[in-house]
């Protein structure tokens, strides 16, 4: 079980390290950033979309398996 929620974990710093690259590059004058921007906000919007909920896991597992 603690190996799904550090899965979650990791997941959710990578997403939140994706958010601020958007954000720099929001901030940044180059022009030629804006596919950039969209494939890394779409990267995260998969990310959210396809998230599987601890409870969800943990509803699958066998009972046995949580001991």
């Amino acid at each position: 079980m603690n190996e799904l929620l550090e899965a979650k974990l990791t997941i959710s710093r990578i997403r939140t390290q994706l958010l601020d690259l958007a954000g720099e590059l929001i901030s940044d004058d180059t022009s030629d950033k804006e596919y950039a921007i969209k494939r890394i906000l779409s990267v995260v919007e998969y990310m959210d979309e396809h998230d599987v909920a601890v409870k969800e896991i943990t509803t699958e597992l066998p009972k046995s398996r949580l001991i």
